[in-house]
C-alpha cells in the first residue's frame, strides 16, 4: 500500500455551542474549509439558489426557440443529434421526449464511437439528408464543428447548436449556437452539462422559466448532470438535488428496470449511487455496446422491454469490467518489463488491440495509483486512440496541444482528453510530452487526497453523519467531506468479503471505540498491526440496515503515525529526477552499506507484501525513501529480489543466490557510481 500525501484545509475550529449563526461548530469547520466560513455563505451554500435562473439569458435562446417553433409548425422533421456518454444520451432523451410529445416529426441520432467519433460528421449529415430532415439540433456537442455545421448548411438543412463545451475562437455559422460558455453570454451560470443546456432549451420552449418540467426530466437531468463531472455547485447544486428527490419516485421505466438490475433502491438514492451504479451502465453502450440500447430504455413504456434492455445493459457492464482486467493485466506485464517507464514525468502506455472504449477508466486508475498524469494508447490498424486523465495543476490538454505536429485530432479539458495519431509517432510523441512537462513543470504537481478538517474520534457520530448529509448531492465541485484522525489506535483488525480482501477495522482515541471499513486491502497487505498508531482519513456516512442507524467511517487513506511524508516526497522525487538523467532539485547518494541495510531487511521479511512505503517508514532513520527505491531497483536488476503485481498490490520476493552479484551490472547503480565521479 502507497501512502498518499493530503492536502488539510486551513481553517478555526469553533465551539457548537459558540455559534450565534446556529450552525454546529463540526459543520462549521467543514464549510470554512470549502470557502464558506461567514454565516452568509455559508447558509447560501446549504439552502441553495431561491429558484432556477432563466433560460432566455443563454445567448442565441431567442433564435433557437423560433427556429425549433418553426420546424414543429411547418412540421419539418427535426433530428436531435447526441453524444454516446451519460450526458449526451440524457440530454438526447429529454429533448426528443419533448419534441415528440409536442407533435413534432423527431428523430435522433448518436455517432458510434468506434466507427464515426464524437460529434457531428459529414456522413451522418449525407444519411440525414436523405432522410429528408431540415433541422439539426445537436446535444452536447456541435460547439467546435464549424466545417460540418457549414456542410450543412450548404445542403440545406438548418443547424441548432446545444452545447457546453468550450469554443474556439469561431463560432460554428448555424442559425443559433446555446453554449453558455460563449465569451458574449451572460447566463449566471456557465457549468451546465449537456442535459443541463438541453433541458433549458426546453424549458424556454415550454416558456417555463421556474423549471416546472423538473417533475418530467429532473431524474434525467440529476443523472447527466453528476455523470458528467461538472461542479455539483450553484444552479447544478440545485438541480441535482430537486432530481435526487425524484428519482426517488421516478416514473421512467427504463430508471426503474435499471436501478433493480444494478441492486440500487431508488427511495434512498444519492448521487454516488449515480456516479458508480447508473452512470456507468449508461456509459458502457456507447462504449462496447450499441448507445442505441441506452436511448430505447431510457424513453420506453413497456415493463418487460425495459427489463430486458437493463438486462443486457447490465451483462455489458460485466463485459466491460473483463475488458478492463485484461488491458490491467497487460500494463503490469509492460510495467514488470519495462519499469523505466514509471520515471516518466507523464506516463504513456500503448498497446495492440486495447479496447479504446474503456481505456479512460482504466487511465484514470493508473493516476490515482502512480500519482501522475497517465495516457493510454490502443492500437488498431496502425492507427493509436488514447484517452488521458491528469492530476490537478498540470492541463493534460494543453500538454498534448503542445505536441500537436504528431496528432491527427485531439480534445478535451485540463484533467481529461481523448486523441489520435499514427502508430508511428507514439515515440516522438510520448518523448515530446515528457520534454513539455520538464519544461514548463520542473516540479510535478502532486496528487493529494483534500481533507476538510481533523477530528477526533468521538466526533464520528451518527449526529454529525446527518449534519453533513446537509451538504448533499456530492460529486466534482462539491466532494464528500473527507476527515481525518491522528494517532488512532488500530485495535483489531476483521477480514471481510468472500475472499477477505476487505477489512473492518476497530480504532480506538480517547477512550472510544469506533469500527471503520477499507475496502480493496485484505490484512496480508495492510500496513499496519494491531496495537499501531494511525493518521486515518476516511469518510463518515449514515449506515442503515433494518430500520436502525449507525454511523459508518469509511477509509480513504490510513498510514502509521509519523510517517515521515515530506521525506518520501523528496528523496523519491529526487531518486526519480537520477532515474531520468536530470539534476535533482535536493541531491541524494547511495553506496553499496545502503544496499545491504535493505537487502538484509527483506530476507529477514521477505515474502514483503506491505509496500515501498512501510518498508522504508521501518528502516526509520537506516534509509531514506529515496534509497530504498534505489536498491529496489537495483536488487532486481541483479536478479537478488522479485518483484510481482497482483490486483494493485506488489509482492517482493528475495531468490536464491546464483553467485556472487557484481554492482557494476546494475544499470542504477552506475548512475550512482557516475554522479560520485562527476
Amino acid at each position: 500500500m502507497e501512502f498518499k500525501p493530503w492536502k488539510i484545509a486551513v481553517h478555526r475550529r469553533k465551539n457548537a455551542a459558540s455559534q450565534a449563526d446556529g450552525l454546529p461548530g463540526f459543520l462549521q469547520a467543514v464549510l470554512e474549509g470549502r470557502g464558506f466560513g461567514e454565516p452568509e455563505t455559508a447558509r447560501e451554500f446549504l439552502e441553495g439558489p431561491e429558484g432556477f435562473h432563466d433560460p432566455m439569458a443563454l445567448a442565441d435562446m431567442d433564435k433557437a426557440v423560433a427556429r425549433v417553433r418553426r420546424a414543429i409548425q411547418e412540421n419539418e422533421k427535426i433530428l436531435v443529434y447526441g453524444d454516446y456518454d451519460c450526458d449526451g444520451v440524457t440530454a438526447t432523451v429529454i429533448l426528443y421526449d419533448y419534441l415528440e410529445n409536442a407533435g413534432a416529426d423527431v428523430l435522433y441520432y448518436i455517432p458510434a464511437r468506434e466507427e464515426e467519433g464524437y460529434g457531428l460528421n459529414k456522413s451522418a449529415i449525407d444519411k440525414m439528408k436523405e432522410a429528408g430532415v431540415a433541422l439539426i439540433i445537436t446535444v452536447d456537442n456541435g460547439i467546435t464543428a464549424l466545417e460540418e455545421v457549414a456542410y450543412a448548411g450548404s445542403l440545406g438543412i438548418d443547424v441548432v447548436v446545444t452545447d457546453h463545451h468550450r469554443p474556439g475562437e469561431t463560432l460554428p455559422e448555424a442559425v443559433a449556437v446555446v453554449d453558455p460558455h460563449r465569451s458574449d453570454c451572460t447566463y449566471p451560470f456557465p457549468d451546465l452539462c449537456g442535459a443541463g443546456v438541453a433541458f433549458k432549451l426546453v424549458c424556454a420552449l415550454e416558456e417555463d422559466a421556474e423549471g416546472m418540467l423538473l417533475e418530467h426530466y429532473g431524474d434525467l437531468l440529476a443523472i447527466g448532470t453528476v455523470a458528467d463531472l461538472v461542479p455539483l455547485t450553484g444552479e447544478n447544486r440545485a438541480l441535482v438535488k430537486a432530481g435526487i428527490a425524484l428519482l426517488a419516485e421516478s416514473e421512467n421505466l427504463g430508471i426503474q428496470a435499471l436501478a433493480r438490475r444494478a441492486g440500487l433502491d431508488l427511495s434512498a438514492i444519492t448521487s454516488e449511487n449515480i456516479a458508480f451504479g447508473i452512470a456507468p451502465r449508461i456509459n458502457v453502450t456507447g462504449r462496447i455496446g450499441s448507445v442505441d440500447q441506452a436511448v430505447e430504455l431510457l424513453l420506453c413504456r413497456d415493463e418487460d422491454r425495459a427489463a430486458q434492455l437493463a438486462g443486457e445493459i447490465c451483462a455489458l457492464n460485466d463485459r466491460r469490467k473483463e475488458l478492463e482486467g485484461a488491458i490491467i493485466q497487460d500494463i503490469q506485464l509492460l510495467l514488470e518489463r519495462e519499469p523505466q517507464l514509471l520515471d516518466r514525468r507523464v506516463l504513456v502506455l500503448s498497446g495492440e488491440g486495447w479496447n479504446p472504449g474503456v481505456i479512460g477508466i482504466i487511465a484514470a486508475r493508473l493516476v490515482e495509483r502512480y500519482g501522475k498524469p497517465c495516457l493510454l494508447l490502443s492500437i488498431l490498424d496502425g492507427e493509436a486512440r488514447g484517452s488521458a486523465r491528469s492530476v490537478e495543476g498540470f492541463s493534460i490538454i494543453e500538454a498534448i496541444r503542445s505536441q500537436a505536429e504528431y496528432l491527427e485530432k485531439c480534445g478535451g479539458h485540463p484533467m481529461a482528453a481523448g486523441l489520435t495519431l499514427p502508430k508511428e509517432n507514439i515515440s516522438a510523441f510520448a518523448q515530446g510530452l515528457e520534454d513539455y512537462a520538464r519544461e514548463q513543470y520542473p516540479s510535478m504537481p502532486l496528487l493529494t487526497l483534500g481533507v476538510d478538517t481533523i477530528v477526533r474520534l468521538g466526533e464520528a457520530t451518527l449526529d454529525n453523519a446527518k449534519q453533513l448529509e446537509r451538504l448533499e448531492p456530492f460529486g466534482c465541485g462539491n466532494p464528500q467531506p473527507v476527515l481525518a484522525l491522528v494517532g488512532a489506535k488500530v485495535a483489531k483488525l476483521v477480514p471481510m468479503g468472500k475472499e477477505g480482501n476487505h477489512l473492518r477495522i476497530t480504532l480506538e482515541q480517547d477512550g472510544i471505540s469506533a469500527q471503520a471499513v477499507l475496502f480493496g486491502t485484505g490484512p496480508e497487505y495492510f500496513p499496519l498491526e494491531e496495537g499501531e498508531l494511525a493518521d486515518v482519513a476516511f469518510v463518515l456516512s449514515v449506515n442503515t440496515f433494518n430500520g436502525s442507524q449507525r454511523p459508518q467511517l469509511r477509509i480513504l487513506s490510513i498510514r502509521p503515525h509519523g510517517f515521515d511524508m515530506a521525506g518520501k516526497l523528496k528523496t523519491g522525487a529526487a531518486y526519480q529526477s537520477l532515474r531520468r538523467g536530470e539534476e535533482p532539485e535536493e541531491p541524494l547518494t547511495f553506496n553499496r552499506e545502503d544496499l545491504t541495510v535493505v537487502f538484509r531487511w527483506l530476507r529477514s521479511h521477505a515474502p514483503w507484501k506491505k509496500g515501498t512505503d512501510l518498508l522504508a517508514h521501518r528502516l526509520g532513520n537506516s534509509s531514506s525513501y529515496g534509497k530504498v527505491l534505489a536498491a529496489l531497483d537495483i536488487l532486481c536488476e541483479l536478479g537478488l529480489i522479485s518483484r510481482k503485481t497482483q490486483r494493485g498490490a506488489e509482492t517482493i520476493e528475495v531468490l536464491p543466490a546464483a553467485g556472487k552479484a557484481e554492482l557494476d551490472a546494475s544499470p542504477t547503480y552506475r548512475i550512482f557510481q557516475e554522479k560520485l565521479v562527476n
